[in-house]
Formats: structure tokens, C-alpha cells, sequence
């Protein structure tokens, strides 16, 4: 059974040869420490390039989807260390080069809804030449014929980033959005619906492609609890997030949704929204892939939930035991891909990443027996 094969028939709540296996998100520091324990030249940045799966033989093969409005770069200063630029979201930010921190915003693309109207609105068109998404586009056919090339070795994904993502990059950061929630809730809700309209309009093109599923990444947690209450989540972003599902629900095809942070409480409304699995689920910050199972294992696919912290910390056999208590419940009737609960820091080893991943291949085959 290839990869394409398996993780269709896992996001489908099927029992495979095998746990399907991913992880694409490492901090810039990850690669060079473990560089010095042997990994291979070739495999370099923050997500996992296709040496990168290979080395480690994951399942599953993503094409990002450039979203951005479009600006072109301004560089305003750069050092050994880092590089201030305003991006072309519009915001300017202050990017570290070899260090496992998020930028630094310094001034954002728009403060408001007429900012928006002005400033973005008018460039997010997916039919606009330039983007992937337009049937004018003038290689299409090749995209069509790297995607069924993926599909020989992966399961293949488009990744877009979802309306608080797309939003927090434009304002300046999460504060400033949850500000404006709380003063133009009105406001909010129109440019989230005029972000959906675009990247479902976009995403309805990939499908045309052939991608195997949509991947949505939209943080929308930190370790304490979600960014906002549930009735905020159904009333402001779930309509959007209905909307940019929608292509991909009409189809029967999956779709994932990225989010950090403690978000238990708002799974139930993901899957009302419409996505069909989660990820990374972060044990640090609460969840907990056996207890999601019982409650969703038959209408939401899990991927991830295994703690970097024991990754980084713990010995060997700590790593057996944290990924033998997740499979045995997760995998039990397909539906769960292993992967580590989110960016792999450099306090895990290359010795112990690499154990993890052969402990899910030994005892990741079906019929479990953990």
C-alpha cells in the first residue's frame, strides 16, 4: 500500500497496512543540531523539504498556496541575526535567522476595515494571472502533472492559511484582532467573509488539480484555553471557515484543520464548520488524543498529540510509552497520523525523533497489537 493510498483510507476511518506518519514543522535551530548528528546535507528550512520526507518517510506531501496580497518586499535593514522587512501582506516585522522565536511585528498593514478595503480587498483575486489558483495561470498543466507526480510517493495536500491567521498578519498580531473583535465585531465578520471568499474560490481550483485534501492552518488557542469563547468562534469565524470548507465537503474530500493551543472546547464546532480531522493537538497545552477519540473518533480524524517534551527529555523508553498509549486508542479503527504535537524543537534529538518514528512503524502495523 503506498502513502496516498494509506492516508486516504485513514482520513476515510479505515484500517490501512499501517499508522500513517508526518511532520513538517521544525524550529531553524532544529536542522543544524541535527546536522551534527549525521542527517544529511539537503534537508534545510523550517518545513520539511522533499529530501526531508524521504529521509524520514512520511506520508504525506503539501503545496502551500501563496495567499498573500501580494505587495512587493521592502528590506529595511538586515544583520547576522535577523531582518526587518515589510512583507507582502503590507506589515513590516522583525524575522530572526537562526532563532526559534516568532517575528516581532512592528507595524501592521491595516488598523481597520476601511484600511482593509483599501489596502486588501481589491488584491485578493483568485483569478488574478499570477496566482495558482487562476485558470489563466499559464502552467497549469504543469501543476496538474507535479501533483499526480507527488501522488506516486505521497498523499497530497494544499495548505492556505484561514481567516485569524490571514487576519492576525495583516493587523499586527492576535491583540490587535481580539481588540477589534471586541469593538467591531461587524467589522471583523466582514473582512473574515471577504478572506473566506477568496481562498474558497481559490481552493475550488486545486481540487480541479487534484490535490487529495485541503489543509487549513488557523491558530486559534494558546496553552490556557482558546482565543475566544465558542459563541464567538460560531457567530464570527465559523461561518468563514463553513465557506472555505465548502469546495472541498462538496467533493468528499477531507479537510484539516491546524490549530495550537488548548482548543477543546471548540471542536465540536470545528466539525459543525465542516473539517474532518485535527491537528497537531498539543499535549502541553491540554489536549488529549485518547479522550478526543472517544468523543469525535468517528466524525474527526486526529493527527499528532505526541509530546515534544518527552521527545526532548524523556529516555527512550518514555518515547515507547508515549507513542504505544496514543496509538492504542487513536489508531483502533484507522482515523489518527502520528506526529508530534508541534514544531519539533532542538532539544530533540536526531537519536530520539528518529526512535519515535521507528517505534510508530514497529507497532503502527494493522491489526494493532499494543
Amino acid at each position: 500500500m503506498n502513502s496516498r493510498e494509506r492516508i486516504t483510507r485513514i482520513l476515510n476511518f479505515e484500517e490501512p497496512d499501517r499508522i500513517g506518519y508526518t511532520d513538517s514543522d521544525l524550529f531553524p535551530d532544529t536542522i543544524p543540531s541535527w546536522r551534527s548528528e549525521g542527517l544529511p546535507e539537503g534537508i534545510d528550512g523550517v518545513w520539511i523539504n522533499i529530501p526531508g520526507l524521504r529521509y524520514f518517510e512520511m506520508d504525506i506531501y503539501s503545496i502551500w498556496f501563496n495567499a498573500s496580497p501580494g505587495y512587493d518586499s521592502i528590506l529595511y535593514e538586515e544583520t547576522e541575526g535577523y531582518v526587518i522587512v515589510r512583507g507582502g501582506s503590507g506589515s513590516k516585522s522583525k524575522h530572526w535567522k537562526a532563532r526559534s522565536s516568532p517575528p516581532l511585528r512592528l507595524e501592521p498593514a491595516i488598523k481597520n476595515l476601511e484600511e482593509f478595503k483599501e489596502k486588501i480587498e481589491p488584491l485578493l483575486d483568485p483569478d488574478e494571472m499570477r496566482r495558482l489558483s487562476s485558470p489563466k495561470y499559464p502552467y497549469k498543466k504543469d501543476l496538474k502533472e507535479v501533483i499526480r507526480k507527488f501522488q506516486e510517493e505521497f498523499f497530497v495536500t494544499v495548505n492556505i492559511p484561514g481567516v485569524i491567521e490571514y487576519s492576525m498578519d495583516l493587523l499586527g498580531g492576535l491583540a490587535p484582532l481580539l481588540a477589534l473583535i471586541m469593538r467591531e465585531p461587524s467589522s471583523v465578520s466582514y473582512i473574515f467573509n471577504s478572506i473566506a471568499d477568496f481562498l474558497s474560490k481559490a481552493v475550488e481550483r486545486f481540487i480541479e488539480a487534484g490535490v487529495d485534501a485541503l489543509w487549513v492552518f488557523d491558530d486559534e488557542g494558546y496553552r490556557k484555553g482558546s482565543y475566544f469563547s465558542p459563541e464567538v468562534y460560531v457567530k464570527l469565524v465559523q461561518p468563514a471557515h463553513k465557506k472555505i470548507c465548502d469546495p472541498f465537503r462538496k467533493e468528499g474530500l477531507p479537510r484539516i484543520l491546524h490549530t495550537d493551543g488548548n482548543v477543546n472546547a471548540l471542536v465540536p464546532h470545528f466539525i459543525d464548520a465542516g473539517f474532518t480531522a485535527l491537528h497537531p493537538l498539543e499535549a502541553k497545552s491540554g489536549m488529549d488524543v485518547r479522550n478526543l477519540k472517544e468523543k469525535y473518533g468517528d466524525k474527526l480524524a486526529l493527527i499528532g498529540n505526541i509530546d515534544t517534551r518527552i521527545l526532548s527529555f524523556g529516555t527512550l523508553e518514555n518515547i515507547k510509552s508515549e507513542v504505544m498509549s496514543k496509538i492504542s486508542s487513536a489508531a483502533s479503527g484507522g482515523g489518527y497520523i502520528a506526529s508530534s504535537d508541534g514544531p519539533v524543537p532542538p532539544t530533540v534529538s536526531l537519536t530520539k525523533y528518529k526512535f519515535f518514528v521507528e517505534v510508530v512503524r514497529k507497532y503502527g502495523r494493522y491489526p494493532l497489537h499494543v
